[in-house]
């Protein structure tokens, strides 16, 4: 799986470590960037229904977190690595195919239920 940081046209937020921290403020930049990630893939051929699903890994004391394009045919499909946070990164996602990351977001819906209240 081809794995790209996030295209220059649609730069991921940066925190201003000069301001006081204000987490609503930065969850409300990252939110506002996946959004207009996803329209960026979608424009570019990612027509999936999984397009915009984010992926993540464990990685140290956070996550490594991907968004997934899922191409219209098989073997184009694309993760965009999402720099948010400590902006961690897996070292073997790209050794993952497209077909275990559906799988495994698939996994997550299935789990979710049981952690909502």
């Amino acid at each position: 799986m081809k794995v790209y940081s996030c295209p220059a046209d649609v730069p991921a937020p940066v925190i201003d470590f000069s301001a006081p921290f204000d987490l609503r403020e930065e969850v409300r930049l990252e939110d506002a960037h996946k959004d207009a990630l996803k329209a960026w893939l979608i424009s570019h051929g990612y027509t999936g229904k999984l397009t915009g699903r984010i992926y993540s890994e464990g990685v140290g004391d956070g996550a490594a977190l991907y968004m997934f394009g899922h191409g219209p045919t098989a073997g184009k499909s694309i993760l965009i690595h999402l720099p948010y946070g400590d902006a961690y990164q897996s070292h073997n996602v790209a050794h993952i195919s497209a077909t275990e990351i559906i799988r495994r977001l698939s996994l997550n819906d299935q789990i979710k239920p049981m952690f909502s209240a």
